[in-house]
């Protein structure tokens, strides 16, 4: 892939990240960003939220309109689960988040850290409205 449209799709998905912490804090969570680079060995997500008694740990996808599925690897489901290991005080939630089509799509993931894919118009398992606020 050439640098130039690289640099394009981490724009891209930054910017799909910027926009989860915002519709995250609408919804009344405590959102942020983790700035991270992929290839780091560290177990953090994309974004972090925090609402009550729930933790979640998102992996963040963004698509264009032409390819409307994410494939989350094995390793990327099982650094979101080590991340949320030691937050046992919360109710965790491993989801992953797509951007397709100007909405989004949630998908949370079980333990076992087996690739989960997600695709833009099924019905998201889970919400930012779902949780109770304490």
């Amino acid at each position: 892939m050439p640098k130039k449209s690289m640099r394009s799709g981490k724009k891209k998905g930054y910017r799909a990240e910027r926009e989860l912490v915002a519709y995250l804090r609408e919804k009344g969570w405590s959102a942020w960003r983790i700035p991270t680079s992929a290839s780091s060995s560290e177990p953090l997500p994309d974004v972090l939220a925090v609402r009550g008694d729930e933790l979640a740990a998102f992996e963040v996808k963004y698509r264009r309109e032409s390819e409307l599925t994410a494939r989350v690897d094995e390793e990327q489901v099982q650094k979101l689960l080590d991340f949320l290991k030691p937050f046992s005080l919360y109710r965790t939630r491993p989801v992953i988040a797509l951007r397709a089509r100007r909405k989004w799509t949630f998908r949370t993931v079980s333990l076992g850290g087996k690739p989960t894919v997600v695709r833009d118009g099924e019905e998201s398992d889970w919400t930012p409205d779902e949780a109770s606020a304490s």
